[in-house]
């Protein structure tokens, strides 16, 4: 059966051709608290699921753990768009949303819960037993690495189990992440960076404590930590192939953000593929690019999935297919 909930349940199933999408969302529910200041709280978004099926034989499900729900439909038909560049492959693709667009995982019956949903989805549409990649921009990235580890040291209760994980621009250790938003917030030169350090910082510690009194918290959630033995959680990814995209344009970082290497998330990126290949894991690479995401030229941001290359992504991903 579909995943079952409790309040008004939205399931549409659309034929686009030569895709079928079938979507199945509840309300959102409540406020996501994101600072001590009673009116530093956000709206929760929709619980649930989209999922792209192409004509014929599904070669794999590409599964990514969204933050918002989008309009898949201009995505499919969007150049070179994730979507787009599945279906071309005969890949399925699951959108999955926990309803917080905050979600960093921290708790295991959130995961629990996506792993029973994705199952039931695969079920329900007849896909059980199809290679699963998991893949995601920025925090979508931390919750893949997230679920990966969480489904591979959970493998006797769980069939859902990672062929291949591809991660763009993601933070995953959290100590250096916590010392990086901190940094923000002190040196206060763009406005939006430093909100973020404050409500990334208040949902560390409200769920983590703080590094200095709680390493070992950090080191037991975070997907990688860099001062931890064998990377800490990075040592459950050594027979999953990784795949991690980011583009570390230093000098647009500093004159737009005053950040540098340190504040970068391609730190961390570097440090895991270096990690996984020191635990014996050759099938996963660091994927570095310079000034190729969409829009370079006006000052884009390099923190975007534009600088990677879906077509090639889908190559990689057919060629893990275990």
């Amino acid at each position: 059966m579909l995943y079952k909930i409790s309040a008004v349940l939205f399931l549409l199933s659309i034929y686009v051709y030569p895709q079928k999408i079938v979507e199945a969302y509840q309300p959102p529910e409540g406020y996501l608290r994101i600072g001590p200041e009673p009116e530093r709280m956000i709206p929760m978004v929709e619980k649930g699921f989209t999922l792209i099926l192409p004509e014929g034989e599904v070669n794999g499900v590409v599964v990514v753990p969204c933050s918002k729900r989008i309009d898949v439909k201009e995505n499919i038909n969007k150049k070179g768009s994730l979507e787009g560049e599945a279906i071309k492959k005969n890949f399925a693709v699951v959108r999955i949303l926990t309803g917080n667009p905050l979600d960093f995982y921290f708790n295991n019956d959130v995961m629990k819960d996506v792993a029973k949903r994705l199952q039931s989805v695969l079920i329900e549409n007849d896909i059980r037993g199809k290679p699963i990649y998991f893949t995601g921009l920025s925090l979508e990235g931390t919750r893949c690495l997230k679920l990966a580890i969480f489904l591979q040291r959970n493998k006797e209760k769980y069939w859902v189990q990672p062929s291949a994980v591809a991660i763009v621009d993601a933070p995953l250790d959290m100590v250096r992440f916590w010392d990086a938003e901190n940094r923000v917030m002190i040196n206060n030169f763009y406005p939006d960076a430093a909100e973020e350090g404050k409500w990334v910082t208040y949902l560390l510690k409200e769920n983590l404590g703080t590094p200095e009194e709680n390493f070992n918290n950090y080191v037991d959630y975070s997907p990688f930590v860099y001062k931890a033995v064998d990377g800490g959680n990075a040592k459950y990814l050594r027979n999953v192939p990784v795949r991690a995209y980011h583009e570390p344009d230093v000098n647009w970082w500093i004159e737009n953000r005053r950040k540098d290497y340190y504040s970068m998330n391609s730190i961390d990126l570097a440090a895991l593929i270096n990690q996984l290949k020191l635990l014996h894991n050759d099938q996963s690479e660091l994927i570095t690019t310079y000034q190729k995401r969409e829009g370079s030229s006006e000052g884009s941001s390099p923190h975007t999935d534009s600088i990677v290359d879906y077509a090639e992504l889908m190559v990689w991903f057919l060629s893990h297919n275990n």
